[in-house]
Order: structure tokens, then sequence, then C-alpha cells
């Protein structure tokens, strides 16, 4: 926001360049003159102090000056950037919070799924502790159930970290204090949303509506103008009028008295950059390697986009595959411990084995939700990167 309200004010700046240039000037001085020698008799009347006041004011107005016109255009597209740039990093931040407060999610299912699977597992302890003092088992399955219990804690210790870090992030985003997420899921009009574009349309939008891109393109144009005003300053003539007016009095003189003088001064002042005009050397050769240089960031700007784009498609095409095939798994796990507990209830089984059912349904449904909100974060960065706000869609 700064960087546009000073690409505002550069603006307004260069239009006064090309405004009438008013100045006035007031000096007091005590002159001592004395005469040494001179072959003038008239010169040689002696010593004279005396002080003198003089008022000035001076008048410019800028009649063709090519580099000041080009300074104006420059300016406007400047400011032109900054807006874009505006844009540009309100989609970003926005983004930034979006996938930070996905990933919170993430982390939070997570350590939810875990601490669900751990409680299935200390259940299954359970169970095998009463097989071993029953001599129908051996310690070996306990021991294998309780180091995957430790396993299972050190992991959810770890995604609370990565929930503490999620949250942490949010805040410095977006200058509160989170410490809640609500529960995020995977909307239904956004599921297999390639489906209704294609990578062709995706970066054929980028190009359009993408504003770090636009930003970049319209830069090339800024650098296009400075290398202009730089030719215009390094060989354009520059025609002034000019108009001055000075009161001049001189208390005394060397001839005895004083005068008041009143000058009033109008004209015409063309400049002519004729070699080295101000002493600087010439601008347009740096200009001209600035703006090849903007050219070669907005090709590499717009590969990248395509590149992202692409792979962003990809993926999620490849997470809508996944998420249907975790689908299945969760609709067949969950049917195999409804058919075991009915063999329980029929004697057939033992909650041991549904507790092993449980815990296949806790890991299909675990990697269901974390696919599920992947592609979430692959979607929005698709919207990112085609330049759709994430604000107009809702979230």
């Amino acid at each position: 926001m700064q960087n546009l309200n000073r690409a505002d004010v550069a603006r307004m700046n260069s239009i006064y360049g090309y405004l009438p240039q008013l100045s006035a000037s007031a000096t007091y001085s005590e002159i001592d003159q004395e005469v040494v020698q001179s072959d003038n008799a008239v010169f040689n009347e002696g010593t004279a102090n005396y002080p003198v006041t003089s008022l000035r004011v001076d008048l410019v107005q800028p009649i063709f000056n090519l580099s000041q016109i080009f300074n104006i255009q420059l300016q406007t597209t400047a400011q032109t950037v900054a807006e874009v740039e505006y844009i540009a990093a309100v989609q970003r931040v926005s983004f930034d919070i979006f996938v930070a407060y996905v990933d919170a999610a993430q982390a939070r299912a997570k350590a939810r799924s875990l601490t669900a699977r751990a409680a299935l597992l200390r259940s299954q302890i359970a169970a095998e502790n009463t097989r071993v003092e029953l001599g129908l088992d051996t310690a070996a399955v306990r021991n294998n159930y309780a180091v995957e219990l430790a396993s299972l804690s050190s992991e959810e210790a770890i995604e609370q970290a990565r929930l503490a870090d999620a949250l942490a992030e949010l805040s410095q985003l977006t200058g509160t204090t989170v410490t809640n997420i609500d529960t995020v899921t995977l909307p239904s009009g956004i599921r297999r949303a390639e489906r209704s574009t294609s990578i062709a349309a995706g970066i054929a939008a980028a190009e359009d509506d993408n504003p770090a891109l636009l930003a970049t393109a319209i830069s090339v144009v800024e650098a296009e103008l400075s290398r202009r005003q730089a030719i215009a300053a390094d060989f354009a003539p520059v025609l002034d009028a000019f108009a001055s007016f000075e009161d001049e009095t001189r208390e005394g003189s060397r001839f005895g008295g004083g005068s008041q003088t009143r000058d009033t001064t109008v004209g015409l002042r063309l400049t002519i950059p004729i070699f080295n005009a101000d002493g600087q050397g010439y601008r347009t050769a740096v200009e001209t390697v600035d703006l090849r240089s903007s050219a070669l960031e907005y090709f590499a700007i717009r590969r990248q986009l395509r590149s992202q784009i692409t792979s962003t498609y990809e993926r999620m095409s490849n997470l809508s595959d996944a998420i249907a095939q975790s689908q299945s798994a969760v609709s067949l796990a969950s049917r195999n411990v409804t058919l075991e507990r009915n063999r329980v209830a029929s004697g057939e089984s033992t909650e041991l084995a549904v507790l092993n059912r449980q815990l296949s349904l806790n890991s299909a449904q675990d990697a269901l939700e974390f696919q599920q909100l992947e592609y979430l974060k692959a979607w929005g960065r698709y919207q990112f990167l085609t330049g759709a706000s994430l604000q107009a869609r809702g979230l």
C-alpha cells in the first residue's frame, strides 16, 4: 500500500515538472569598497561602505521538454504497476493464509486420527495381556503393539508441533492471535474441479488475470518508457520561457550617491545537448540493458507459471483418482468392521478381530482425509496461479 502511495506522489511530481516554476529571493549585503589603483579619474574618488538590499522573482515555464513528457507517462505506468502489485500482494497473502489454514486442519486431523488409533492399540494391548495371562498367547504380539503405540505417540507429538507452527503462521499473516480453527472439509462443488477446465485454459487465464505476471508485463512497458526518457534527456533539445524581476536598493556607491534599480527580463532559452551534457555520460545504454532484463524476467516468470499450472493441474487429477480409491477403501473397511461385529455377535469371532478391522478403517479414513485436504490445497494453488480470487470463491 505504501508503494502505491509513493507511486501516486511520484506521478504528481512528474506533472509538476511541466508546470511553471516560480521562486523568490531576498538578499541583504554590506559592501566595503576601496579603489587601490585606476586609470579612470571617476573611479579614483576613494572608498565607500554601504548596504545593498535586493529582491528577485524568477519564473520559468517549460515549453518543450520531451524528457519530462516521457517522465509523466513513465510515472503513470509505474502507478499502474504499483496497483497491480498491490493486488498481487493481497492475493499472495490470501493464498498463504489459505494454505496455512489447511495445513493446520491437516495437522489437527492427523493428530486426532493418531489419538483414536492409539486408543484402539491400548485396547488391543489390554486384550493381549489377558490372553498372555491365560496362556493363550506369548508376549511378542503384545510387545509389537506396544512398539506401534510408542511410534504413534511420537507421530502425534510431531503433528501437534505442526499444528502449533501453522497456528503461529496464521497469527503472523492475519495480525491476530489464532489459537483454534474450524473443521475443514472438501466442499462438494470443488471435487473433480479439474474436469471443468484444462491446462491450456488455465495458462490462458493466468496470462490474462495473474497479477504478478501482469505487473511484470507492465514493468516491461515501464522500462521502455524509461529508455525513451533517457534518450530524450541525452539528445533532445529543451525550450523554456523565462522571466525575472529584480529590485535592488543601494544606500551608497563609490561615486557618493545611492540608487534604486528595477530590472525586468523576459526571454526564451533553448538548450541543446551536444556531448556529455550533464557530465554523467549517457543513460540510454543503461536503460537499454534494464529493458532487456525486464523482458527476460517476464518470459522467465511466464515459463515458470506455465510449468506450475501444468504440475498443479496434474496433481489435482492424481489426487482425484487417489480420493476415489481411498473412498472405496473406507467403504470396504467400514463394511468389514460391521461384518466382524456381526461375527462377534454370533460367536464366530472376538473383539480383538474387531479392533484390527477398526485399525484398518482408521488408517483408510486418515488417508482419505489427508488426500481431500491436499486436493483442497492444490485447488487453491490452481486458483492462485490462474489469478482467481479465493475470497470470491467464499473461502
